[in-house]
């Protein structure tokens, strides 16, 4: 078992690093947009009340299936373990990106409150790395938006701008969710201790609503897997077999998904710097994936990879490409169409840019 659990742990450790990398990658893009943004306004409103109802209790929900000929890679890169099981998202009528996006790098209101809060960090139990407090006032504000039934930042905050466009603040969302299992890991007797582990993954429900980036997906998937692995540890101190099995399942669910993730980011990856090379396949691929995938947000990933195809490959292959933008701009989803305007918009000079 404890063989079983170090190899688990040095594959989270690997993907952790690609979404690190990854963020630093949209990071760095977003701040050499090419037009200034004007500051946001700082929501003031408090978040509404909200309620969460229990979960369904089972007691031997089905195991799913992650082999890559059980679905051939068409099914969507989600649980497919029903999460109301652990922790139903609550019935807030906020939109609670509208709130999260003022701690937003780096023209969020509330962006050195939410750097005051990193300092505020101490070292949480396990291997859950820097938390707030307990009793931190920011951790305390954001629990009523985890009880939130929506959470949408394309358009109601950001519109789509291909690799510059703006991203909220995920350190600080991350925080949120190991500070809440840290809080729960602390004092495991606690009646609320259960609670915070399924606030934590409602948190992470609430951050891979929209699936419209891959960086934010990776932080809500890694929300929930922490809210799991905790919500396990207690149901196992409270003998509750039933919680640990769907618990356990939930978790045994997060690293197939970080895998296919950077299975398909290798796939369709291609580096503004131009140091790839552009294949048929990887045409094929492209368009492919922006047409039909099953998850938005690698739809809009390889729309910004064709982006970069037109300056690459040869005429045919960089006509291909400008062909499958020009179809996707008319598209019914306002991000994918966004993303292929800003695609088709992008000049050979703009890469050096991006890629800096």
């Amino acid at each position: 078992m404890s063989r079983s659990r170090t190899q688990v742990l040095a594959a989270l450790a690997v993907v952790v690093v690609l979404a690190a990398a990854l963020g630093i990658r949209w990071a760095g893009l977003g701040s050499q947009a090419p037009t200034a943004r004007p500051p946001l306004a700082r929501l003031d409103k408090p978040a509404p009340p909200a309620r969460v109802p229990l979960p369904i209790r089972v007691d031997v929900p089905i195991v799913p299936d992650w082999g890559f000929e059980a679905d051939n890679g068409k099914w969507p890169i989600r649980f497919r373990t029903d999460l109301d099981l652990l922790a139903p998202l609550g019935d807030g009528p906020a939109n609670a990106a509208l709130w999260l996006k003022d701690f937003a790098k780096p023209q969020g209101a509330r962006l050195p409150e939410a750097e005051a809060a990193m300092k505020r960090r101490v070292a949480g139990p396990g291997d859950l790395g820097l938390v707030l407090p307990p009793d931190d006032p920011l951790l305390k504000e954001a629990e009523p938006w985890a009880d939130q039934a929506t959470m949408r930042f394309y358009p109601d905050v950001w519109s789509a701008e291909g690799a510059s466009t703006p991203i909220p603040n995920l350190l600080v969302a991350l925080s949120f969710a190991k500070s809440w299992a840290a809080r729960a890991a602390s004092n495991p007797d606690a009646p609320v201790a259960i609670e915070d582990c399924r606030r934590a993954i409602r948190w992470g429900r609430l951050l891979r609503q929209e699936d419209a980036t891959i960086i934010q997906d990776l932080i809500g998937l890694a929300s929930i897997r922490i809210g799991a692995e905790q919500l396990y540890a207690l149901a196992a101190h409270r003998g509750d077999q039933p919680l640990m099995l769907v618990a356990a399942i939930v978790q045994g669910e997060s690293a197939p998904q970080r895998l296919r993730t950077a299975e398909l980011m290798t796939r369709v990856s291609i580096s503004a710097e131009g140091k790839d090379v552009v294949t048929e396949k990887k045409v094929d691929d492209l368009i492919g994936v922006a047409k039909s995938s099953p998850d938005r947000r690698f739809r809009n990933e390889a729309v910004v990879m064709l982006g970069y195809a037109r300056f690459m490959g040869t005429a045919a292959q960089r006509e291909r490409a400008e062909s499958a933008l020009a179809e996707l701009k008319a598209s019914p989803d306002p991000f994918i169409a966004g993303n292929a305007r800003w695609a088709l918009e992008l000049r050979r000079g703009d890469l050096k840019n991006l890629s800096g």
